[in-house]
């Protein structure tokens, strides 16, 4: 084309343009910035000291002074074609960049950079400025990859149109800047609109500013150019604002002529009072209005009746809706930021909520095994830990895992974390699930069926407080409580949508902002800068997506150290079966006494019981034993270890130990100096022991001529701690 080859990127710049033309035009339409023309905020070349010399601009031939509708002339005029808007609160700033994009973007021409109106809220400087224009493209236009954006951003095809740098925190402005000039090459045209005051601020404080940048600010409409504008407004005959213009050419210090000078405040004005029904001429009542700011206050609280009230496609009234954006505007005081996303609705029920589902799965569970006094401990337990991790999780940037590049807009956002939600439940579910079936099954013996179902109620319980506590069911609870105390309405997007389309809220990829800042600090009654984006300010890694099974986890290893210590308790509580000599070879009754470190000059000592028996070469001995007090137990195992004296080389004894007429251990053969620890002396299975006498054989299987010393440490029969589990369970020792 032109002579030059067209490229992938001059494609994917015509289709980033059309994309953003939309938007644009769409903006311009929601707040009706040409119903039936624009304010005539007029504007001047910046006196201050914000800018390099204008020689150094090749800025001296220019004109000094314009209103709005010649802003794209002047910016084009501009040799680096660079500008940074500055205004008062209120002046007019995101107007202005508004009606400049649209403009730049109507007459734009093949291999021109794409105007891109970019709200500074939602970017922080730990994040390259290059790289978050490249999510923000995505957002603005689906059809780009990542690979595409970022080569826009990089060929200089296109213009960061980066509205609201004051939006930003005050420690950050100075990094802003910094970063701006160094991402922003030569001859790539941007726009910068602040408030003039933190500008000029962070310019005195840090010396940082656009070097390449022209400098403009707005200034105040004067009370000629506010009446046109509301006449030209107002339906011809219209006789109901004279007294306001009469009041504003006499006295054009006034409080009314004062609160009018600002853009936003006539657009309110304009709205506030578009009804035949209402008198502006209210505004005059000296006792009532006796300063700007009750003006203001008042434009303010007439803006969202009248929106509402004459909208004909709204089903909220607007009493309704002043309340719902209220609770919005001090969800976003809480988080100090100027976004809301549907990740920000937290009600007070919900982490209870979340730790009574933790708390009755493991209530039960344990109730089911060791009884209701320890059931209800672990349930209490088990539900303070579910709502401290839930809230460690949700608490601070209050959706840690809300990915910072959220690409999609509000609704497919939460579609895809209902998505996650419910795979992390499910995933939780089938852990949990697996490893109690597997417990049951395993360590108490319980029937296959039985302990699967059991596993699958458990696993069931955590996988659905795991869904509670996720980003989606986290808000579907406190949506559900909100809604029930008439806070919030039950399709909340529904609402946001609705406010969208009436011009009370912009909407910026997944969040959404007040028209302006005003409006917002109006309804939550404080005034001041955001501090955040609720975006992360960095990536995170993938680590991010593991965080909504956090909680689930926590659950998972408290109800392992929950088994653990109720095991240990029943342990020290039970008492094993100690066995003493009967019949047959008499074995040698002995201690073993260990002693701890000694601790303010004292030493706790204890003494294990061992019996000794000399097995002589080719023969073997037998011995029975038993319980000195007659008893019924259930047991697990035979005491601590057995082990062979390393005095016979090459010898071997088989060991043959039973129950009664019952095998308790399948005979083992050891050498000398071998042994078997206590996980090797447990039995298979659980059995029932009434009395009954404990025989020992030692076979000696070698035919060396030296006699060879077997030992038996702590000889007893292990309690089984497990037993009343198994009794709830239905599974009896064997008898």
């Amino acid at each position: 084309m032109d002579g030059r080859q067209v490229t992938d990127t001059d494609r994917a710049a015509r289709r980033l343009r059309e994309d953003v033309r939309k938007r644009v035009g769409g903006e311009v339409a929601r707040r009706r910035l040409e119903h039936p023309e624009p304010i005539k905020v007029r504007w001047s070349r910046s006196g201050r000291p914000v800018q390099s010399p204008a020689e150094a601009l090749g800025t001296e031939e220019l004109t000094e002074r314009g209103d709005v509708t010649q802003v794209p002339e002047f910016f084009r005029s501009l040799p680096r074609r660079q500008l940074v808007v500055l205004g008062a609160p209120g002046a007019g700033k995101s107007v202005l960049a508004l009606l400049l994009a649209r403009e730049l973007l109507t007459s734009w021409q093949d291999g021109e950079p794409v105007p891109v109106l970019l709200s500074l809220s939602s970017w922080r400087p730990a994040v390259a400025l290059d790289r978050w224009m490249a999510r923000r493209l995505r957002a603005l236009s689906p059809g780009l990859d990542k690979g595409t954006a970022q080569r826009l951003v990089d060929e200089g095809k296109v213009m960061p149109v980066l509205d609201g740098l004051d939006e930003l925190p005050v420690a950050l402005h100075a990094r802003a800047v910094q970063a701006i000039e160094t991402a922003v090459a030569e001859g790539v045209p941007l726009l910068v609109t602040c408030r003039a005051a933190e500008y000029v601020s962070t310019v005195e404080e840090s010396g940082d500013f656009l070097t390449r940048a022209a400098v403009v600010e707005l200034e105040s409409v004067e009370p000629e150019e506010a009446i046109t504008y509301l006449e030209h407004a107002a339906v011809s005959g219209d006789r109901r604002w004279d007294g306001v213009f009469k009041a504003l050419r006499r006295a054009p210090k006034s409080p009314v002529a004062a609160a009018l000078s600002s853009p936003l405040m006539l657009d309110l004005a304009r709205t506030a009072y578009r009804p035949g029904s209402t008198d502006p001429g209210e505004m005059l009542t000296r006792k009532r209005f006796k300063k700007r700011r009750d003006i203001e206050a008042h434009l303010l609280e007439r803006y969202l009746p009248t929106v509402y009230a004459e909208s004909p496609d709204t089903r909220y009234r607007p009493e309704r809706a002043r309340r719902y954006l209220a609770l919005i505007a001090h969800r976003m005081r809480r988080d100090g930021t100027s976004d809301f996303a549907w990740w920000q609705i937290e009600s007070p029920v919900t982490g209870p909520l979340v730790g009574t589902a933790y708390g009755c799965v493991w209530g039960w569970f344990f109730t089911l095994l060791f009884g209701l006094t320890v059931g209800a401990l672990a349930g209490v337990v088990a539900g303070g830990c579910g709502w401290v991790a839930y809230a460690a999780v949700r608490g601070g940037r209050k959706q840690v895992y809300i990915a910072q590049d959220a690409l999609h807009g509000p609704r497919a956002t939460l579609s895809r974390y209902r998505l996650i939600g419910g795979l992390s439940s499910l995933a939780a579910a089938v852990v949990a699930g697996v490893a109690i079936g597997w417990w049951l099954r395993t360590t108490l013996h319980v029937r296959p069926e039985t302990a699967w179902q059991y596993g699958l109620l458990a696993g069931g319980g955590l996988g659905f407080a795991t869904l509670l506590g996720s980003a989606w069911g986290a808000y579907r609870v406190s949506l559900a409580w909100l809604g029930l105390t008439k806070r919030l309405p039950p399709r909340l997007m529904r609402f946001l949508e609705n406010a969208h389309d009436l011009g009370v809220l912009r909407q910026t990829g997944a969040v959404y902002q007040f028209k302006h800042v005003r409006l917002q600090e109006q309804l939550s009654g404080e005034v001041g800068p955001s501090a955040r984006s609720v975006l992360e300010t960095d990536g995170g890694g993938s680590w991010k997506f593991l965080l909504p099974l956090l909680p689930a986890a926590s659950q998972v290893g408290f109800a392992a150290l929950g088994l653990v210590l109720v095991a240990m308790l029943n342990y020290l509580v039970a008492s094993g079966v100690t066995l003493d000599h009967r019949s047959g070879e008499k074995p040698e009754r002995a201690a073993i006494t260990t002693c701890a470190p000694a601790v303010n000059g004292e030493q706790s000592c204890h003494s294990t019981p061992t019996l000794t028996w000399k097995v002589p070469p080719r023969s073997s001995v037998s011995t029975v034993l038993g319980a000195p007090n007659r008893r019924s137990a259930s047991v697990v195992g035979l005491g601590s270890a057995v082990e062979v004296g390393p005095g016979c080389a090459r010898a071997s004894v088989e060991i043959d130990v039973r129950l009664g007429e019952r095998t308790a251990l399948r005979p083992m053969v050891l050498g000398p100096g071998g042994s078997l620890p206590a996980d090797k002396m447990m039995l298979p299975r659980a059995v029932r022991f009434r009395d009954e006498p404990v025989s020992v054989t030692l076979r000696r299987l070698d035919r060396e001529p030296c006699e060879l010393e077997f030992t038996w440490t702590a000889p007893e029969l292990t309690a089984d701690i497990y037993a009343h589990a198994r009794v709830r369970f239905g599974v009896s020792a064997d008898d």
